[in-house]
């Protein structure tokens, strides 16, 4: 016996939530990017060769603690429909990493490394656009199929 569903059964719902559409590429580039930030603020301080001093190494355990609460955020992203709070989070670690130079000092403006104040800077720049742009795709897909956003 086949089963059938009508179009607008509970059946075809579920597929078109799980079809990704535009706004669902979008999402998965957005994703993407933020588990792409969240490598990046781990590995970082090797790339940009921080000395070995106290302010350099505080500034990499900001980013690295940051970094990985952006992968774990990106993971959950992947993991269950992305809402509202992942974007919240996102964009306080955006925040976060714009203060933080000024906030934490590092131990002096002048013992800090200007590669981890400039990182720590773009990337955060980076990680409050990356979450305006969620919240705006969120926002988008919510007011065109109020039932079926995430």
């Amino acid at each position: 016996m086949a089963r059938h569903s009508s179009p607008r059964g509970p059946a075809a719902g579920r597929d078109a939530a799980t079809t990704p559409g535009p706004s669902g590429m979008r999402n998965q580039i957005v994703t993407g990017l933020m588990m792409l930030a969240g490598i990046w603020l781990i590995l970082a301080s090797w790339f940009l060769g921080y000395p070995y001093d106290d302010a350099a190494v505080d500034a990499q355990r900001n980013e690295t603690g940051v970094g990985i609460v952006l992968l774990l955020v990106a993971f959950a992203r992947i993991v269950r429909p992305r809402g509202w709070l992942s974007d919240l989070i996102v964009l306080l670690l955006g925040v976060w990493l714009l203060v933080a130079p000024v906030l934490i000092d590092y131990g002096g403006p002048r013992n800090t490394p200007g590669a981890a104040q400039a990182n720590e800077v773009v990337t955060g720049i980076v990680l409050v656009l990356l979450a305006l742009v969620s919240m705006l795709l969120l926002f988008r897909a919510r007011r065109m199929s109020p039932g079926e956003a995430g």
